[in-house]
């Protein structure tokens, strides 16, 4: 991502430690878990890491820990989810659950977990570790909600905000928050810096939802509607409710009704031709204006910008 420009030999030095993990570790096969970092996405959580760290002066070993330590946070969650899910491809490539058994990928996502924490203690800093467990800890409540969610919980903006935030936002939330704490930011540029990131993780996942509707199978890597298909509710299909309160979604959201298949595909349609979409894109920019104002308060230099250009560049780059 060209924005990371002026970040790109440090995210170079993540990749190189993240490689590094999975090397390191002979209990199980390499090439499944390879493929899951390959698709891990733009490393967005490190870069969050680094640049917040950037404002002061601060102990470069310490940084890239922290910045492979959130990042294998979010793999070990992506290992899970899809286990959860039932989920045999991301992005286009088989899951780790497509080749190995369930104990199996339980465990090595346990194992990145336990990488992951032992990075973040790698720092010698009590407020970084505190920040990952509360972290680690929102982020199991909001699946613990989900998997325990009779499908009626969703129905309204805020439980789905609060899902939101807890699965996607808080990790984004975190990595700039604890970038800024290890680098001894004061108080308020870390308030500035984990609202800027909550904001961020906030609008990024409601574009994601979006383009569970209208986006490219290709791209995606995996088939429109699948959160449907998992009986979630996302922002998309909550405006639509609101806009056609009448509207039958439930043979699409149940498993096991016949031709639920086809009564999804309609309901896509549905959404995707409606008023629903342009109004979960204004939510999206307004999460989006947020996290900029936060960066705004910032003191000036090349990776506030930075800060802002990915805000506008994740957007814009979804529309």
């Amino acid at each position: 991502m060209s924005v990371f420009e002026p970040i790109h030999e440090e995210l170079e030095l993540v990749e190189e430690r993240l490689r590094g993990v999975v090397s390191a570790e002979h209990s199980f096969p390499a090439d499944p878990l390879t493929s899951l970092l390959d698709c891990g996405g733009k490393r967005i959580r490190p870069a969050l890491v680094i640049l917040a760290s950037k404002f002061h002066a601060c102990d470069a070993e310490k940084v890239l820990s922290l910045a492979a330590s959130v990042e294998l946070l979010h793999t070990a969650t992506l290992v899970h989810d899809d286990l959860l899910d039932g989920s045999l491809l991301r992005r286009g490539n088989p899951t780790l659950n497509a080749s190995l058994s369930t104990e199996a990928v339980i465990l090595i996502g346990d194992y990145l977990f336990a990488r992951a924490a032992d990075l973040a203690a790698s720092t010698k800093s009590v407020p970084i570790v505190t920040i990952f467990a509360q972290t680690l800890m929102t982020i199991c409540s909001g699946e613990l909600r989900q998997a325990f969610d009779d499908g009626d919980r969703l129905r309204s903006r805020d439980n789905y905000y609060q899902s939101i935030d807890s699965k996607t936002a808080s990790l984004f939330a975190a990595s700039a928050e604890a970038g800024g704490v290890l680098s001894g930011a004061r108080t308020a540029m870390v308030d500035a810096f984990r609202a800027y990131g909550r904001n961020l993780g906030m609008a990024f996942q409601i574009l994601d939802d979006i383009l569970d509707f209208t986006g490219d199978e290709k791209e995606l890597g995996k088939p429109i509607g699948s959160d449907l298909r998992q009986g979630l509710i996302t922002l998309p299909l909550l405006l639509f409710l609101e806009m056609h309160p009448k509207a039958d979604i439930g043979s699409a959201i149940r498993g096991g009704v016949p031709g639920r298949e086809e009564k999804i595909q309609d309901l896509v349609g549905l959404v995707r031709n409606s008023a629903a979409i342009a109004s979960a894109w204004d939510e999206a920019e307004r999460f989006t204006v947020q996290s900029k104002e936060a960066a705004q308060s910032l003191p000036p230099n090349e990776y506030r910008e930075v800060m802002l250009d990915l805000a506008d560049h994740l957007l814009d780059r979804r529309r």
